[in-house]
């Protein structure tokens, strides 16, 4: 009977080891199926890792939608967001220059992507001034003009130093305007939405021959100058395709048990962003020839991509407010070349654009290069590029 009672004893504490056991398990195959964590800077892109990301997890979007890269400050949650990460996919420090010094303490510890400087990326060269010849012929002479711009060989790895004083190359021509009306979050600076564009339009005396826009295809992983180059990679539907290429390949490698998903997202979503490349193509097809002004220059990569007639931006600094100088000059480009519209942002205010467009022959549109309106998701940066193509060929067809 002692024996019988000694197993009774014994028996209810294996069950709860088994248990434990089994519940343990349990827990560190959960562990190894979940997807893994990801830190995505800007919507734009944040949208298109979350379309490689469908059916595994979702990213987490660091930077506020409605914000500016320009003078933003991390949040202590998106600090913990960034430090919590597997991966992080960012434009690059010419775009998101908070970034720079968190993710310069992560070396080594993650997998940090930065995108202008992935193969694949086609990269054009910053315009100097806010007045452009435009040329249709873009896919022809893309790779034409390495010997004028000290040209890179991209077969082999460079790394470009050098950083540029924003506050030094400014268009002296224009005022300072520190009246800022929105303040998202606490930053400051948000108003000035996207204006890190306005910090690739230096440089005047180095670079004259803006019509002749040196363009690089990256067929290995680079390191660049980050003054050289427009940062706004997103706006190119070939480049959309090329970031997400490279993004399934990183999630494979980082999270292996999901690598077929990733890879069929990526499959799906090439697949789709060719059909809207294809649809955009046609729809503005109708316009191409349509001269017209933007607020500031964000929109290289779609203008060339689609072989629009941008003439100018209202401004060279998003941070500056055009003088009267310049505002003259840009009325006069606004007659002379016949622009049919000219386009505000909704970060910025709308008042010097309703000046130069009073009493003349041209409409007012809108264009927004991140999508600061939209709910992010894998939509988003459908949704963004077809807005922009909407937009242009309605004020570009207005009577």
């Amino acid at each position: 009977m002692m024996l019988s009672r000694k197993s009774g004893l014994r028996n209810p504490l294996r069950v709860s080891l088994l248990a434990s056991s089994i519940l343990s398990g349990l827990s560190m195959n959960a562990i190894a199926g979940e997807a893994p964590k990801v830190a995505v800077s800007i919507l734009p892109i944040h949208s298109l890792v979350q379309s490689v990301m469908e059916g595994v997890g979702e990213p987490e979007l660091i930077m506020d939608k409605s914000a500016s890269p320009h003078g933003y400050s991390l949040r202590p949650s998106q600090v913990r967001a960034l430090n919590d990460s597997d991966m992080v996919v960012w434009v690059g420090e010419g775009l998101e220059t908070f970034l720079k010094k968190p993710l310069s303490q992560q070396e080594g510890k993650k997998t940090v992507l930065e995108l202008m400087n992935i193969k694949g990326i086609t990269l054009h060269e910053n315009r100097s001034s806010g007045q452009w010849e435009h040329d249709h012929n873009h896919g022809d002479d893309e790779h034409d003009d390495h010997d004028d711009h000290g040209g890179h060989d991209h077969e082999e790895e460079h790394e470009h130093g050098g950083e540029h004083d924003h506050a030094a190359e400014h268009d002296h021509d224009e005022t300072h305007d520190h009246d800022h009306e929105k303040d998202h979050d606490g930053h400051a600076h948000d108003e000035h939405a996207h204006d890190e564009d306005h910090a690739h339009e230096h440089n005047d005396e180095e670079h004259h021959n803006d019509e002749h826009d040196g363009d690089h295809v990256h067929e290995e992983d680079h390191d660049h100058d980050h003054g050289q180059f427009d940062p706004h990679i997103w706006l190119s539907i070939d480049n959309a395709k090329a970031i997400v290429a490279r993004v399934g390949d990183e999630l494979a490698k980082i999270d292996p048990e999901h690598a077929a998903t990733y890879q069929a997202n990526v499959k799906k979503v090439t697949a789709d962003l060719g059909v809207l490349k294809q649809d955009l193509d046609g729809q503005l097809s109708v316009v191409q020839d349509k001269p017209y002004l933007v607020f500031h220059d964000a929109y290289q990569y779609f203008e060339k991509e689609f072989s629009l007639s941008a003439v100018g931006s209202v401004t060279i600094d998003a941070e500056r407010k055009p003088g009267a100088k310049r505002i003259t000059e840009l009325r006069e480009v606004i007659r002379e070349r016949k622009a049919a519209c000219i386009f505000k942002e909704p970060q910025f205010k709308p008042v010097v654009v309703d000046v130069l467009a009073e009493n003349l022959d041209t409409n007012i549109g809108e264009l927004d290069p991140l999508g600061s309106n939209l709910a992010k998701g894998p939509k988003a940066y459908n949704s963004l590029m077809t807005s922009l193509g909407d937009n242009l060929v309605s004020c570009l067809t207005k009577k």
